[in-house]
């Protein structure tokens, strides 16, 4: 009989054909050895299946979806198919540092953990191949929902035990927000465990979803009301946790109509953004939001921009 892996990496891929070698590379050239990839491929477009199968380590096992069917249905089939008792995720453009395995293997170990969601630190890495620290708080001083309503560890941070997921699966209805809906509802049953340290990288590019997708933010409004609807978050997500990120989902899209200039609509997403959490989401989006409120008044925004741009010629 085969061995288990003691880990299980889930790799999603959908049209990366830039970024897959990369995160498979970084999984097979891990200090720790015991683990096994699945790879699903969404039914990519380009030459994401001719990368993939340039690789032929016996770890990997590669599934490739009848019809493209988003990245919460792809993770959840290579879940079904994980042989580990601990799971860990790797998006496609995304990918590992070499200690990532050995350090939550280390930990798992040290802690005789047998069924929580650990999660480490990335470092953020853009286009121009510049790495900058995600800079967050100790969990320790919130209680773990409202810790991850507002610090949401991207999956590649995450390894969570096998009989959590076995039961808890990515919800398919939440394209994007699966992963934050997925760590609530297993915070609302189980121990969560974060690690300061930084094995793993966090790639931020035009295409990707945090920047790539033009309605980001109105579905995501949308998602809230099903994740506050989930049997396992019922009565239990902070309304001001909740409140924070439909106001960000407000700001954004007010921001959005000041471009396609759309007053009516961009007054009435500032004033819920506002409303919902006065404080600004992150501290800093009042002072936006009333100044571009004063551009869009009819003569006054006129004025208001002449007196700016003068200011700045002096």
């Amino acid at each position: 009989m085969t061995k288990k892996p003691f880990f299980s990496i889930i790799i999603p891929v959908y049209n990366r054909q830039d970024t897959i070698k990369r995160a498979i590379s970084s999984c097979l050239n891990q200090t720790f050895s015991d683990f096994e990839i699945i790879i699903v491929n969404d039914k990519s477009t380009d030459e994401s299946e001719v990368a993939i199968q340039s690789f032929s380590d016996s770890r990997i096992k590669y599934i490739c979806n009848k019809v493209n069917s988003e990245r919460c249905f792809s993770r959840n089939v290579g879940i079904n198919e994980a042989k580990a008792d601990f799971i860990c995720f790797l998006d496609s453009d995304d990918y590992f540092l070499e200690n990532h395995l050995s350090f939550f293997h280390e930990k798992i170990q040290e802690m005789n953990v047998k069924s929580a969601l650990l999660f480490t630190n990335s470092f953020v890495e853009n286009e121009q191949n510049e790495k900058t620290k995600k800079i967050v708080p100790n969990i320790g001083d919130y209680d773990s929902i409202s810790y991850l309503l507002q610090y949401t560890p991207n999956p590649a941070r995450v390894c969570i035990s096998k009989n959590i997921l076995n039961v808890l699966k990515f919800d398919e209805r939440l394209p994007g927000l699966e992963d934050l809906d997925l760590w609530l509802r297993i915070a609302a049953k189980h121990r969560i465990i974060q690690f300061m340290e930084y094995t793993n990288v966090y790639y931020v590019h035009s295409e990707s979803y945090s920047s790539g997708d033009p309605l980001r933010f109105e579905k995501e409004l949308s998602y809230h009301e099903v994740m506050k609807n989930q049997p396992e978050l019922i009565n239990k997500l902070p309304k001001k946790g909740i409140n924070r990120l439909s106001s960000m989902c407000h700001f954004h899209i007010a921001q959005k109509c000041i471009y396609t200039k759309k007053r009516t609509k961009f007054y009435n997403h500032a004033f819920k953004s506002f409303y919902l959490y006065p404080k600004g989401y992150n501290g800093r989006t009042n002072k936006i939001l009333f100044v571009n409120a004063l551009y869009f008044i009819p003569v006054i925004g006129v004025l208001c921009k002449s007196v700016v741009a003068f200011i700045k010629k002096q």
